[in-house]
């Protein structure tokens, strides 16, 4: 009969651990196992001899993992920009969590071990160095940071805008004409006018229209095209006529 006495009892623990204690009292325990290594456990279970030598039955433990190594993560090749994102490659020693510090943002929340491409967003137009990406692990082990360096985004097109259009009716092949853009870059034209020039720089610029024979010119348009190849939306040149060369 259970006289109602906590006996100090003498617990094992048995297989590749061993506890923080090696007595118990009746109730509740709480216990750590202690010197061990990084693995899979899986075959752990205690059992508890009282002070006249009657050993319980085998409490199983259930199975665990320890793991103290930090993953890494790792660059591969080169990144690219595509408009306000940043393509990269990335090599994780394991499988885990992506964490994101800095003015960034990345579309891949979790990656298998090995290599994966993820797409990094950043907030607008300009240069980013604080951008980090870590990988963390199952058992929450961080990696070192991988640092994208300096990201410079140029994702807005350029504007257009007439400033002195053609008059309406002049007697020369090559009329002036002026225009303002936000961006310097490439000129490009469609209709029947063609620009003397083929670059432009941003504020104002005046260049020369170069048509072929006499009549109405009301389908000429350009555009600009900047070094991140960004495309302007197309300019109506104002329609004019050529009336011929005087």
């Amino acid at each position: 009969m259970d006289s109602g006495v906590q006996r100090p009892v003498q617990s094992v623990t048995r297989e590749t651990v061993s506890g923080s204690t090696k007595n118990a009292i009746k109730g509740d325990h709480h216990i750590l196992f202690v010197t061990m290594v990084e693995g899979n456990y899986d075959n752990c279970a205690i059992q508890v001899t009282d002070s006249e030598g009657n050993t319980s039955d085998s409490l199983q433990v259930p199975s665990f993992r320890v793991d103290f190594s930090a993953p890494k993560l790792s660059q591969v090749g080169d990144f690219k920009v595509q408009g306000r994102k940043v393509k990269i490659k990335i090599k994780g020693s394991e499988a885990g969590s992506l964490v994101y510090s800095g003015n960034c943002s990345g579309d891949l929340e979790h990656m298998k071990q090995g290599k994966s491409e993820v797409l990094i967003g950043f907030p607008g137009d300009g240069q980013y160095s604080d951008c980090e990406v870590y990988l963390r692990d199952a058992s929450g082990n961080m990696s070192l940071p991988l640092a994208l360096g300096t990201v410079r985004i140029n994702a807005t097109p350029p504007v257009l805008a007439e400033i002195k259009p053609v008059p309406e009716k002049i007697q020369t092949y090559r009329p002036s004409y002026s225009f303002k853009t936000s961006k310097s870059g490439t000129l490009n034209f469609s209709g029947k006018c063609r620009g003397n020039v083929d670059k432009a720089v941003a504020g104002i610029n005046h260049i020369a229209l170069l048509t072929t024979e006499a009549g109405t010119y009301d389908d000429c348009t350009m555009t600009l095209t900047d070094s991140s190849n960004n495309r302007s939306q197309p300019l109506k040149i104002s329609p004019f006529v050529v009336e011929g060369q005087s």
